[in-house]
């Protein structure tokens, strides 16, 4: 492989990881019943999106874990014969989680994780 590509694909990767959100789903459990607005978003921080529903405020969070196997051939021929692979790998592992917490009058009244 061109160290051009190289470079390019590792840059591409670099970037999608800066994307991830810090949200993290255990970040839940700290959660309770009766906490305001700001005690949700000091614990899971801002949420991706909020929206006003039949007067509930509801604050969505996503989390994507990559699930993909590291690269472990050492030669840059090894990396060329298995690039197609690696590519459909890398599509297939990165796995979105999706969350919303329900705040009714300001407090926490219930969170979820949504199902697809």
């Amino acid at each position: 492989m061109k160290p051009i590509k190289q470079i390019t694909l590792v840059a591409t990767l670099v970037l999608l990881m800066g994307c991830a959100t810090t949200f993290r789903p255990w970040n839940l459990s700290e959660i309770s019943e009766g906490m305001d607005r700001t005690q949700v978003v000091q614990v899971l921080g801002e949420p991706d999106s909020a929206e006003q529903k039949e007067g509930e405020e509801l604050l969505y969070y996503s989390y994507r874990e990559d699930r993909s196997p590291s690269f472990q051939n050492d030669t840059i021929q090894a990396y060329e014969a298995n690039r197609d692979i690696e590519k459909q790998q890398i599509k297939k592992s990165l796995e979105e989680y999706k969350y919303v917490v329900t705040l009714v009058d300001g407090k926490v009244a219930n969170y979820k994780e949504i199902q697809d």
